[in-house]
């Protein structure tokens, strides 16, 4: 079994499959980006990249997306 902060990390590192771990791991597809502004398409782009559904992020998910993309950055 994992500890817990092993589990942390792994979700941190979009390793998982929780909602934060798909997050995350759209955010770090998206950190490899030259842009300084992402627009749909390449979010849509980034998320199919990951294996995550597009249209499964909520407001709530964006806005976690937002600030992992600026801890990132």
């Amino acid at each position: 079994m994992f500890e817990p902060w092993q589990l942390a990390m792994m979700e941190d590192c979009g390793l998982t499959d929780t909602d934060t771990g798909l997050v995350n791991r759209v955010a770090y597809e998206l950190a490899k980006s030259p842009n300084d502004t992402i627009g749909t398409a390449e979010f849509r782009s980034a998320c199919y990249a990951c294996g995550v559904d597009p249209d499964s992020f909520t407001q709530r998910d964006l806005e976690q997306l937002r600030r992992k993309l600026g801890e990132i950055g």
